[in-house]
């Protein structure tokens, strides 16, 4: 009888990850366990977490090191959350302001618990990117990272001795080389690995080719999820910060910074060449809202018409409608 009712407990892990090694958290247990940031590391881990029944698991977001191991834990049949940082240390300062591997490893196991137990756990679960979008993802990295350099460039060349200028302009040159090369290789990738997705995300004025493959690569769940889940996945929803009387100014934070960054630029172009969103961004300016507070409504305005036109497009094609 014991046993029987042991194997009906579920648990939930939470991991601390580093480059090397990472610690594992379970609920109820005293004692975590440390593992090595390879395989048969990952390996071990599932049998871990198996054994204990763990039903879900979360890691933080650490600048890619938790991909591998996500990757493994899901398609072990694990359910995986990749956390936000900042939401992850604010949930810890509640206990404890003490900080090691291992108070963060069970921290984590306890915020698994929590969000699930919230009904919050369903829209946020980790879904492996495909081949397709991991590669598109990779251009389009490479393709900002060459921006950022060409930037640096463009800046040192007005500074910079004019015996080395020349060196600055041939290196500008070329950096306009790769990027156009990488431009024809996104929309070439776009055209032959999304089944027309791409298409019905470039109708609206201001969604070109990079900011397309952007959205199709880095956001995998637009029309996937409702509204409101995918408004607070890039991070275009402002948190409300009030106390009794007191009102304080709020801001975009968290979410997926490459997305949000993407959908500003398009933003500026749709508010003036998208019919809806100019419309929407005159109206507000017009009822006196700053800049940045129309914007941002218009971003989150825009990435709603996105989510609806996706959603439509899945439907029609017999897939998972949000």
């Amino acid at each position: 009888m014991q046993g029987r009712f042991m194997m009906s407990i579920q648990n939930y892990g939470g991991i601390d990850i580093a480059k090397k090694h990472f610690v594992i958290g379970i609920t109820g247990m005293a004692k975590t366990k440390t593992e090595t940031n390879n395989s048969k590391g990952f390996q071990h881990t599932v049998e871990y977490l198996q054994k204990h029944h763990v039903s879900l698991v979360v890691l933080e977001s650490t600048g890619g090191l938790e991909i591998p191991l996500a990757k493994a834990l899901h398609h072990a049949g694990l359910r995986v959350v990749i956390a936000n940082p900042r939401q992850t240390h604010s949930y810890a300062q509640s206990f404890s302001l003490g900080k090691t591997d291992s108070k963060d490893a069970k921290m984590l196991a306890d915020y698994a618990q929590a969000i699930e137990l919230k009904g919050l756990a369903a829209n946020m679960l980790y879904q492996p990117p495909t081949v397709a979008e991991e590669e598109l993802e990779a251009l389009v990295k490479r393709r900002s990272q060459l921006v950022e350099m060409r930037t640096a460039e463009k800046n040192r060349l007005a500074q910079i001795h004019p015996s080395q200028q020349q060196s600055v302009e041939d290196l500008i040159r070329h950096f306009n080389t790769l990027i156009a090369d990488l431009d024809k290789q996104i929309a070439k990738y776009n055209d032959s690995n999304f089944d027309g997705k791409n298409k019905i995300i470039g109708e609206i004025k201001g969604i070109g080719d990079t900011t397309c493959a952007t959205l199709m690569s880095m956001l995998p769940e637009l029309g996937r999820l409702p509204h409101k889940s995918i408004a607070l996945l890039v991070g275009v929803v402002p948190p409300a910060k009030q106390s009794g009387e007191s009102v304080g100014k709020t801001g975009c934070t968290g979410g997926r910074m490459e997305v949000r960054n993407a959908l500003y630029m398009a933003t500026l172009t749709a508010s003036r060449f998208e019919p809806k969103i100019k419309a929407f961004y005159e109206r507000l300016i017009g009822k006196g809202k700053p800049f940045k507070v129309a914007i941002n409504a218009c971003m989150h305005k825009l990435l709603r018409i996105l989510n609806a036109r996706v959603r439509d497009y899945l439907c029609l094609d017999g897939l998972q409608c949000a």
